[in-house]
């Protein structure tokens, strides 16, 4: 435990209220509570290397999680130099690498993890008032039209799912808390409707085992009034898809679109045109499965299979390969592959263990279950989208982790003592 004065957890505790309540409120709210900690944490490690002050030990007692990191770091990088690209691409791995520094600005401030408990409801509010409004009232094609739909569609899903398990954690510790966990759902259920609206199929393609999970490791609760409170919630969002003819119509879209693209009757579709890219990508993986491929190499490449009518031309214009295991084993060979590999799955297996070995401790497993759902999610998104490539993806995906992560260590120093 250090003693820092009460500022720094101030400032980290706005931090992530704004980061969760600006997220999707306006295109771009993703950066503001992330740059200001992100921010103050380097200044923040800057001045105890000027005192002289060692954090070597945090470091230590958290290795894997800096090792990881800087892995993928260092790999992105090599493959940059490599392949000659543009030195801006290393700008999302380099984010990644310093967003260790808020790991150890929480863990050494001793932060607590209680204002996630009311951000995120509020943030999963705030996503779906806005797609309300921008669906309903402005009319346009989907929410989020003109903020990046498909990302903003699943970080609005995390944000539902992430109070879901806040409703669990408070109905687990106070279960005379009822109204207030109602509370945490509704608002949950406005994340989710955010999603919905969005119409970014791939955001729901988890979902159905991501609540299997989470109510599996919160069966103990489990009663009359909380399943009619699960009933009441799956009739609500129902009765709202059923009378909605665009949602209905988008997955009855992506089982015709399947379907046309196997009889090769039409491939141009956004099912089609993924599926296009996931040959792409398969074949370039093989041809170069060490050094991986150059953006322009590739897109010659792209451009060589859609002259032999192995894939469709409309499948060979985007920058990524909407996936993102596909996209980094492609760009970076079998390396970028145990690389991304590696910054979804030692943290899941770090969570999996903390919560096992602590498992009466009511605040550990919320906050473990929380980093679970969150990486098993973005994993989910990665599928049909090449998630963490965009910076919105990246800063959440690598933000949050990091601030689950901190909480966690902060947590079980504090049942240690």
């Amino acid at each position: 435990m250090h003693n820092i004065g009460v500022f720094p957890k101030v400032f980290i505790n706005a931090s992530i209220f704004l980061f969760f309540t600006l997220l999707l409120m306006f295109p771009k709210g993703y950066n503001y509570g992330s740059t200001a900690l992100l921010v103050l944490s380097v200044l923040f490690l800057c001045y105890l290397l000027y005192k002289r002050v060692s954090f070597l030990a945090i470091v230590k007692q958290n290795k894997a999680i800096f090792a990881v990191t800087t892995f993928y770091f260092l790999v992105s990088l090599f493959f940059i130099f490599f392949h000659g690209e543009k030195i801006n691409l290393m700008d999302n791995p380099l984010r990644a690498f310093l967003f260790l520094s808020v790991i150890i600005f929480i863990v050494y401030s001793s932060a607590k993890f209680d204002i996630l408990l009311y951000s995120i409801p509020l943030g999963s509010f705030i996503s779906g008032v806005v797609a309300l409004y921008q669906y309903y009232i402005l009319n346009l094609e989907s929410a989020f039209y003109n903020q990046m739909k498909i990302q903003s569609g699943d970080m609005s899903m995390s944000l539902g799912l992430f109070s879901f398990v806040i409703a669990f954690h408070l109905l687990d510790v106070n279960k005379h808390k009822q109204k207030l966990v109602a509370l945490v759902i509704l608002f949950g259920i406005f994340g989710v409707l955010a999603s919905l609206l969005s119409f970014a199929r791939g955001g729901w393609v988890g979902v159905p085992i991501l609540l299997l999970i989470l109510i599996f490791l919160y069966r103990h609760l489990l009663s009359k009034k909380l399943l009619l409170g699960g009933i009441t919630f799956l009739c609500i969002i129902s009765v709202v898809l059923i009378v909605n003819n665009k949602f209905v119509n988008r997955l009855s879209e992506a089982q015709y679109e399947l379907k046309l693209y196997l009889s090769g009757d039409h491939k141009v579709s956004s099912i089609g045109e993924r599926l296009d890219m996931w040959k792409i990508g398969s074949k370039a993986f093989l041809e170069h499965p060490i050094s991986g491929w150059s953006l322009k190499e590739l897109d010659s490449y792209k451009k060589d299979l859609s002259d032999k009518n192995i894939v469709t031309k409309a499948s060979i214009s985007f920058s990524h390969l909407h996936n993102q295991f596909i996209d980094e084993l492609v760009k970076k060979g079998i390396v970028g592959g145990v690389a991304i590999l590696g910054v979804f799955f030692l943290p899941l297996y770090i969570f999996y263990t903390k919560q096992k070995n602590k498992k009466n401790n009511k605040r550990i497993k919320f906050i473990t279950t929380l980093g679970i759902v969150h990486i098993l999610s973005t994993m989910s998104y990665c599928i049909t989208q090449a998630f963490i490539s965009h910076n919105s993806g990246n800063i959440f995906y690598f933000f949050v982790l990091f601030l689950f992560y901190a909480f966690m260590v902060n947590e079980s120093v504090t049942t240690s003592e």
